[in-house]
């Protein structure tokens, strides 16, 4: 139990580390006229940026993948991980089950993500406005 417990807390520590380096530093004492008062206003510079954010990410994941992939000792580690994982979701499932406002959001999440998936992403805004 000492084993589990140990296990789940390295985890959650992962876990937060690998969220925690993506997010981006909060300022809360910006002067005037910084970075933070632009706004970036085209929209096609946002896209941009973001594309180019989740290459990054992309390639990043793809090398830490490759990493895991050739390190036995990585690679059991993230067995056990994926593991616990799996535990963990189930045993969430499965205490939730009766949770009326959890079950209507999971139903929400699930109708957003079917409608997502619907979308053409890879046709251009224009022609998707056209073609409905």
């Amino acid at each position: 139990m000492k084993k589990l417990t140990i296990m789940i807390l390295a985890l959650c520590i992962v876990i937060t580390a690998g969220y925690g380096r993506d997010l981006p530093a909060r300022k809360t004492n910006v002067a005037p006229g910084s970075f933070s008062e632009k706004v970036i206003s085209d929209t096609a510079e946002v896209g941009k940026k973001v594309k180019e954010f989740l290459e990054i990410q992309k390639k990043m994941f793809d090398i830490e993948r490759n990493a895991i992939q050739q390190d036995e000792d990585l690679k059991r580690l993230a067995e056990q991980i994926r593991q616990l994982q799996q535990q963990l979701r189930e045993r969430v499932e499965e205490k939730l089950k009766a949770n009326e406002e959890y079950q209507a959001l999971k139903q929400q999440r699930d109708q957003i993500k079917d409608q997502y998936r619907q979308i053409d992403f890879r046709r251009p805004l224009e022609q998707r406005r056209k073609g409905k």
